[in-house]
């Protein structure tokens, strides 16, 4: 047999899974800090549009002002630019203006030559904005078409009207819009995350309750803890603890029992050990010794079927976990194997040992090594409790999603009042069965029933005359413990 896998120590584990505020805001905080990027170059952008429109108010106006001044007479164009169309400038001394006027046939009349717009604007008198570089700068350009309504002038009679300033000021106002609009932003940020971290300490503290609940309380105190002013986020934490706490507190209990029983099952037997031991030490009769020492070998044998019974019904408990290892495999097959093994128990105590089988493999879901001592109980219980000259019928059968396995036996049978309490670990039916029986046979054999999810019943034989105990199991296994 192979060795069974060991858990994985409590070592090769971390001590902890790190903190969840910290988890809270490193799943919060980069989040935020990509929103901030964001909002921030959309905030610059809007602050950007936002003084660009108030800066072009006055280059428009000013525009519209040489405009108004300009005017062509015989010809000849005039140009008066008016104070007007710089007085909107003059606080920012840092800023560069330039000008331009172009008659229709595109000759310059006045201003910079070079000082052309990328488009040229329609001529409804609509002023156009371009952003272009111009002497090695940005500048904001405004353009203006106007007629001048002049027959005498050639290639038309709409000139061209441009203004233009550098970008500097309005760059440096929309900066500092944006380092103020950024800085509020992240003190909103800076705030939140202390209001999230405030939240979280608020949000732990029924955690922290538990624990110490559960830190001040005995070692021995397995009591569910109260679910009052517990979050219903926590709720499922604490039930899982509480019913972790209920099988903890069924295992010690059953251990307990078993200890218990063991203890007051076990003394009697090493009493008749040491008096029969001690009996035979003062025999000086070879055919007495032989007879001591035969029926210390008897109290010897039952000692250890007993210890054996005991210790298979600790592991049949489903508390321990020990079903829940299971794996498919025969159960019609696992049955014959066993009769066969019994068969010699059988031969010497003159009882025919029949099998009753399918004829075809019947798989189930389940530990075999249980239920493998499970029909061994019940086959052995059924020839011991049977007198000689009779028969046992060892049968399985299946119907629908469940398998059964039957001993029926020709013995003393159970009386109905007495079939729930056979159940129960050591009882015996006074007057009755083999003086080597303990009481556990069929309690083993309803303990590993159970953690397969089946049942256990008990019928009068054939004819009315013996015991048939059948086993329903079902097909697909048990649940998972």
């Amino acid at each position: 047999m192979g060795t069974p896998a060991r858990p994985e120590p409590a070592a090769a584990w971390p001590a902890h899974g790190g903190s969840l505020r910290r988890r809270v805001l490193a799943w919060l905080l980069p989040p935020l800090a990509a929103l901030l990027l964001i909002n921030a170059f959309f905030t610059y952008r809007s602050a950007l549009d936002a003084v660009n429109q108030a800066y072009d108010r006055t280059l428009t106006a000013s525009v519209r002002a040489i405009g108004e001044r300009t005017h062509s007479l015989a010809g000849r164009i005039q140009v008066d630019i008016p104070y007007a169309a710089f007085e909107g400038f003059e606080d920012d001394a840092a800023e560069r203006i330039f000008h331009a006027v172009f008659d229709p046939a595109g000759g310059l009349v006045t201003g910079y030559a070079d000082l052309r717009p990328p488009a040229l604007p329609d001529e409804g008198g609509t002023v156009r904005i371009f952003d272009l570089p111009y002497a090695g700068e940005t500048v904001r350009m405004a353009a203006m078409r106007k007629r001048l309504y002049d027959p005498a002038l050639t290639g038309g009679d709409a000139v061209l009207i441009v203004f233009a300033e550098t970008t500097g000021a309005r760059r440096a106002l929309a900066r500092d819009l944006f380092v103020a609009s950024l800085q509020r932003q992240s003190l909103l940020v800076a705030v939140g995350a202390l209001l999230v971290l405030a939240a979280l300490g608020t949000a732990f503290r029924p955690l922290l309750r538990i624990r110490d609940h559960i830190r001040k309380r005995d070692e021995e105190d397995l009591t569910p803890v109260r679910l009052e002013r517990v979050p219903s986020e926590v709720a499922p934490l604490v039930d899982a603890i509480n019913h972790h706490m209920e099988r903890l507190s069924a295992m010690l209990a059953a251990r307990k029992r078993f200890l218990a029983d063991a203890a007051h099952q076990i003394r009697t037997p090493l009493a008749v050990l040491t008096t029969q031991a001690e009996y035979g030490l003062r025999q000086t009769d070879p055919d007495e010794m032989l007879e001591t020492f035969a029926s210390l070998l008897r109290s010897t044998r039952a000692a250890r079927r007993l210890a054996n019974q005991m210790l298979t019904l600790s592991h049949a408990e489903a508390v321990n976990g020990v079903i829940g290892e299971r794996a498919p495999f025969d159960l019609a097959g696992l049955v014959k194997e066993v009769a066969m093994e019994l068969a010699p128990l059988a031969l010497k105590r003159n009882i025919d040992l029949a099998y009753e089988g399918i004829g075809h493999a019947l798989t189930l879901e389940g530990n075999a090594p249980m239920l493998r001592e499970m029909v061994s109980n019940l086959i052995d219980n059924a020839i011991r409790y049977s007198p000689p000259d009779s028969a046992v019928t060892v049968a399985v059968a299946a119907f629908d999603d469940q398998a059964m396995v039957s001993v029926c036996d020709q013995g003393p049978g159970i009386p109905v009042a007495e079939r729930e309490r056979v159940f129960h670990r050591f009882y015996r039916i006074l007057g009755q069965g083999d003086s080597e029986g303990s009481g556990l046979g069929l309690a083993i054999v309803r303990e590993i029933a159970l953690a397969h999810g089946g049942r256990v019943s008990l019928h009068d034989g054939e004819g009315g005359r013996g015991l048939c105990v059948e086993v329903e199991l079902p097909l697909g296994g048990a649940p998972a413990s």
